[in-house]
C-alpha cells in the first residue's frame, strides 16, 4: 500500500487549486455569457411587443433592454455559478479523474472546501449587485419608462405622419412643426370624450406649449367637427378662434417617483422602512440571494460527485430539482413576509442552514464505504 507524506498532500493539493479552480472559472465565464447573451434577448421580445402597440418608442428598446439585464444579473450569476460546479464535477466523475482524486488521500471534505473558497467571492459580488446595482436599475427603468408613457402625446407630434395615442382614442397629424418655438401648421385631431362623442378638428396653425406640467396644444383659426350623428348626417360644426386640448401630463421626476415599487428602493430605504411588509420582502429576498449563491455552490459539490455509471446519469436531474425545490421555498416566504403574515425578514435563515447541514450531511455519505476515500487531511 502506497503512503503519502504531508508533502505530497500539499503538491496534491496545490494541483488541485490550479488545474480545479482554472475549470471553474473557464466553465463558469462560459455560462455567464452564454446567460448574458439570452436573456437581453428575451426582454427585447417583451419590449418588441410593447413597442409594437406604440406605447414605447424603438428607438429605447437598447436602454431598457441594458436596465433589465442588469437587474436580473444577480439570478444570472446564481446560476452560472452552480452550474460551473456542475458541470466540472461531472466531468471529472466522468473522466475517472475524481476517483483518482479520491483514492489519493484526497478528502471530498477538502473538495467542498475548495468549492467553498471559489464560490465565496461570487456571493459577494452577487450580494453588492442585489443591494445596490439592482434596485438602481429597476428605478432607473422604471423613471425612463415613466418618461416615455407621460411624453408619449408629444412624441406623436411628428411631421406629416398619423400618430395615435396609446390608448388608441385620439388621432394627430400635424403638416410642419417647430421644435424651437413650439410653431405648428395645418393641424389634424381626432379625439373622444368623456361621452364617448367623437371630434373632428381642424385648424390651420397652432402652438405647442407645456404650461404648469400640462402638454397642451392650442389651435388657432379652425373648426371642429361634432361626429355623433354622423350616420344621419347631422353633423355639428363650431368655429372657433382658440382651442387648446391636453395632450398628456408631462413628466415630473419628484411626482413619478413615489410611484415606483419596493424592487427600485435602495437598501438604505428598506432598512429605515423595514416596519412596512413589502420593504421587508424584497430585503429578504435581497439577502437571500446573495446566501443561496453560496449554499447553491456547497451542495453542488456532493450531488455532482458521482463515481459510477449509474449515478453520473442523475448528475443532471438532481441538482436542478435541489435547486428548484430550495429556490421556490425562498420565494414562498418571502412571499409570507410581504403578506405580513411573517414578520421577520430572517425566516429565510432556517432553510439556509438545513441546506447547509444536507451538503455537509451528502458530503459525509460521500467518503464511504468503509473509510475508502477517508483522509486524514481533512
Amino acid at each position: 500500500m502506497l503512503k503519502y507524506t504531508n508533502y505530497d498532500i500539499l503538491a496534491f493539493i496545490m494541483l488541485i487549486k490550479n488545474v480545479f479552480y482554472r475549470e471553474l472559472v473557464s466553465n463558469a465565464a462560459r455560462i455567464l455569457v452564454v446567460l448574458v447573451i439570452i436573456l437581453p434577448i428575451t426582454e427585447l421580445f417583451k419590449l418588441l411587443d410593447q413597442a409594437s402597440a406604440g406605447h414605447i418608442p424603438k428607438v429605447t428598446l437598447f436602454t431598457l433592454t441594458l436596465y433589465g439585464t442588469l437587474a436580473s444579473f444577480p439570478m444570472i450569476l446564481n446560476i452560472a455559478t452552480f452550474l460551473s460546479i456542475v458541470i466540472t464535477f461531472n466531468r471529472y466523475s466522468k473522466d475517472h479523474e475524481l476517483a483518482i482524486w479520491l483514492s489519493c488521500g484526497i478528502s471530498p471534505f477538502r473538495w467542498l472546501k475548495q468549492t467553498a473558497i471559489f464560490v465565496t467571492p461570487l456571493a459577494l459580488t452577487c450580494g453588492i449587485c442585489s443591494m445596490l446595482i439592482t434596485p438602481w436599475a429597476v428605478r432607473q427603468s422604471n423613471q425612463y419608462a415613466n418618461f416615455l408613457a407621460k411624453q408619449s402625446a408629444t412624441m406623436a407630434l411628428t411631421e406629416g405622419v398619423f400618430k395615435e395615442s396609446p390608448d388608441n382614442k385620439d388621432v394627430y397629424y400635424i403638416e410642419k412643426y417647430s421644435l424651437k418655438d413650439g410653431y405648428a401648421k395645418n393641424i389634424f385631431l381626432k379625439y373622444q370624450d368623456e361621452s364617448n362623442i367623437n371630434y373632428n378638428i381642424t385648424a390651420n396653425e397652432g402652438m405647442v406649449s407645456n404650461n404648469q406640467g400640462m402638454v397642451k396644444l392650442t389651435l388657432y383659426k379652425g373648426n371642429r367637427y361634432q361626429l355623433d350623428n354622423y350616420e344621419s348626417g347631422n353633423v355639428l360644426l363650431m368655429s372657433f378662434k382658440t382651442f387648446t386640448a391636453t395632450l398628456k401630463q408631462a413628466y415630473d421626476p419628484i411626482r413619478d417617483r413615489a410611484q415606483l415599487n419596493t424592487q427600485s428602493y435602495p437598501t438604505r430605504d428598506l432598512i429605515r422602512l423595514y416596519s412596512e411588509p413589502h420593504n421587508r420582502g424584497e430585503l429578504s429576498w435581497r439577502v437571500s440571494i446573495m446566501i443561496m449563491t453560496f449554499v447553491m455552490g456547497l451542495i453542488a459539490v456532493p450531488l455532482s460527485m458521482q463515481t459510477s455509471r449509474v449515478q453520473n446519469s442523475l448528475v443532471f436531474i438532481f441538482p436542478p430539482i435541489i435547486y428548484g425545490v430550495y429556490q421556490n421555498i425562498i420565494m414562498t416566504i418571502n412571499a409570507q413576509i410581504n403578506d405580513d403574515k411573517i414578520y421577520s425578514a430572517f425566516w429565510t435563515m432556517p432553510v439556509h442552514i438545513i441546506i447547509i447541514g444536507l451538503a455537509l450531511a451528502l458530503t459525509y455519505v460521500k467518503t464511504k464505504p468503509n473509510g475508502y476515500f477517508r483522509s486524514k487531511n481533512k
